[in-house]
């Protein structure tokens, strides 16, 4: 049961990052339907910690990744070390690295994200908060 739960996270998590991939290179078209995935996998109250410490929310990070379409070509995702810390009726928190490769060099950062249920989101998961941390690449 808990190894599904988990292969059902990663699944989210990585799907995620292919859609944030794809728009960052610009192989997504910059339609409405290529954002909304990534719009529909984050909740409303969704909140996210930068790996700088910036607090931002939903309507904060929209915007910014909304513009940011095809400013990263040939960036690369890789995530990895996906791991469960918790599950209940309101969520899983979920560990993992992610590491890009791209125009800036590599970069690497180590997640914690809450997870909530939603019935119409792929695998039946979606972002409520997001905590990112750098990781030193050196």
């Amino acid at each position: 049961m808990m190894d599904e739960l988990r292969d059902r996270c990663a699944a989210q998590i990585d799907g995620l990052h292919r859609v944030i991939e794809d728009w960052l290179t610009g192989r997504a078209p910059r339609t409405a339907e290529a954002f909304a995935a990534f719009v529909d996998a984050h909740s409303p109250e969704f909140t996210m910690v930068a790996p700088d410490g910036a607090l931002l929310r939903r309507d904060e990070l929209l915007p910014g990744f909304e513009g940011a379409h095809g400013t990263a070509p040939g960036l690369r995702i890789r995530i990895s070390e996906v791991a469960l810390v918790h599950a209940d009726a309101g969520g899983v928190v979920v560990t993992y690295e992610e590491w890009q490769d791209g125009p800036a060099g590599r970069s690497g950062r180590r997640s914690t994200v809450l997870l909530e249920p939603h019935t119409s989101a792929p695998h039946g998961l979606r972002s409520r908060h997001l905590h990112e941390t750098w990781i030193d690449t050196r």
